[in-house]
């Protein structure tokens, strides 16, 4: 089973994802977790879910809390993703906002504010699905963070081809 994993994981990666962090505040500290396992669930309602291990600090807050953001980082924030991703260097420090028990990170190219909808096992993780209370970002989108076999890439956050010229063709 082991080499089967391995392979899952292995071939699993040559998919590219975006990158997002997940916070929240559990007694005023912050707690977070890097995700790309990413997904708008549906419009109406506004729901989001993401996976994370069921061993994850992070996860249990959430679950206690209620409450969490989603953070779609920039190329710029590869620091924060690599510190949320691994053992918590305890120098790092990030720009936060908070408001009304939310905390996200600063400078995100989307944060969307969530409470806890539902949360269901899915075998070695669980599957968080948030109803979405409030979102915001910049006008225009910096360059994406991304994660593909196993690195972190910038990406672009024009469309490689034109798309009025896609559409007339």
């Amino acid at each position: 089973m082991k080499d089967k994993a391995l392979s899952y994981r292995r071939l699993f990666a040559r998919f590219a994802t975006g990158v997002a962090i997940v916070l929240t505040d559990e007694g005023g500290e912050v707690q977070g977790l890097t995700v790309n396992s990413l997904t708008s669930a549906s419009l109406d309602p506004l729901l989001l879910l993401f996976c994370v291990s069921r061993s994850s600090r992070t996860g249990d807050a959430i679950l206690r809390t209620g409450r969490f953001t989603v953070n779609i980082l920039n190329a710029d924030q590869e620091n924060a993703a690599r510190h949320f991703a691994s053992r918590k260097d305890t120098q790092a420090t990030f720009e936060y906002g908070r408001e009304a028990g939310f905390v996200w990170l600063a400078h995100s190219n989307a944060v969307f504010h969530c409470h806890l909808e539902k949360s269901y096992p899915g075998g070695d993780h669980r599957i968080i699905i948030g109803s979405v209370e409030n979102m915001s970002g910049p006008d225009e989108c910096k360059h994406l963070l991304v994660y593909h076999e196993g690195h972190y890439a910038n990406l672009q956050s024009k469309a490689i081809s034109n798309r009025d010229e896609a559409r007339t063709s």
